[in-house]
């Protein structure tokens, strides 16, 4: 870790020392480094940088949240469950507890394992194919309470 805390003063201390270190391009950059570096930017690494660079830690969240290759945890894997109507007629809700009944995810939607962000939207615009679940963008239908231990293993296989 004392490692990792170096190389992430040394990435912010080159960012401050270009020419205009708040555009936006060169704070992504510099997040993208920081992640390359940790596997993620945690949220007391974001505090950092806008203390460091006396930018809103409004604005880094924003960026965080604009480009979806930044992550703040060191998850490998993303879940969407659809909490949508159509969804909810065909054991939805049933779905979205079985999910979290075995991944047990913390208030941020990390997993006990730390593999899988959980999170939950309102609608998945598959209606047809309900109850749906994405995984990584990739879309899994007609989803029942007993394929979810196949779905997430396929994807703690694939690493």
């Amino acid at each position: 870790m004392q490692g990792q805390e170096e190389m992430v003063t040394e990435i912010i201390s080159y960012y401050q020392s270009l020419k205009n270190p708040k555009e936006q391009e060169n704070l992504v950059a510099m997040l993208r480094e920081i992640q390359e570096e940790m596997g993620c930017v945690p949220k007391d690494i974001q505090k950092r940088i806008s203390k460091e660079f006396d930018v809103k830690e409004s604005v880094i969240s924003f960026i965080m949240k604009l480009y979806p290759s930044l992550r703040e945890a060191a998850y490998r894997h993303r879940i969407v469950l659809c909490s949508g109507e159509r969804c909810a007629k065909k054991d939805g809700a049933a779905l979205i507890r079985a999910v979290k009944k075995e991944l047990m995810p913390d208030e941020g939607g990390i997993s006990k394992d730390g593999v899988f962000l959980v999170s939950v939207r309102n609608c998945l615009k598959h209606c047809k194919t309900s109850p749906n679940m994405l995984v990584d963008g990739e879309l899994h239908t007609h989803v029942k309470e007993q394929d979810i231990p196949r779905i997430l293993q396929k994807y703690r296989a694939e690493g």
